[in-house]
């Protein structure tokens, strides 16, 4: 009885990460869909809560500071 466990099952290739970007409503990082914009995310509270609705940043460009 054989145990050898290899296989010869392709091996995917690795992700490339997200680009990631500052949303300027929440300023949080937030990955970039194709086109540069801000994916989905919730809004945030000033007291760091979860708003459970659609952040006015998403869609948007991301936040760049000046001189950055």
């Amino acid at each position: 009885m054989s145990t050898n466990t290899t296989t010869t099952a392709a091996v995917p290739a690795p992700r490339r990460p997200r680009e990631r970007g500052e949303c300027a409503w929440c300023h949080i990082p937030y990955a970039l869909t194709k086109s540069g914009r801000l994916t989905w995310h919730h809004g945030i509270t000033e007291a760091g809560f979860s708003t459970g609705e659609t952040c006015d940043g998403v869609g948007r460009p991301p936040f760049i500071p000046a001189g950055a």
